[in-house]
């Protein structure tokens, strides 16, 4: 995208590219965090052998399958992308409100 069109963008037309970003970022950050997520709460409840932490993940890994590490991702995707959204939306207000030019940190906000 062009300086010049990011320039011409209206307040709506940055609204929705902050609120489109963050919903993107937060499905993104849902689905690579999952895995980890799950076997970390496994972990917590004192689950799986015990060992070091490699041993016990791997082994917690290959109880809950591929399935189960990703058991849940619907609620966690709504719940992440509506936080990243609303993230997005007020850096993109305080930006405005504190008159920093449209470039930083790269952010078309």
């Amino acid at each position: 995208m062009s300086k010049e069109t990011r320039a011409n963008f209206s307040p709506t037309a940055n609204f929705s590219v902050s609120l489109g970003s963050g919903f993107i970022a937060g499905f993104a950050a849902a689905i690579l965090s999952q895995p980890a997520d799950t076997l970390l709460s496994q972990i917590n409840k004192g689950h799986g052998p015990s060992g070091s932490i490699l041993y016990r993940l791997g082994v917690l890994a290959k109880q809950t399958g591929f399935r189960g590490l990703f058991a849940g991702l619907g609620p966690r995707m709504v719940m992440t992308a509506g936080l990243v959204s609303g993230q997005s939306l007020i850096y993109g207000g305080i930006k405005h409100g504190a008159r920093l030019p449209k470039s930083l940190l790269g952010c078309i906000c």
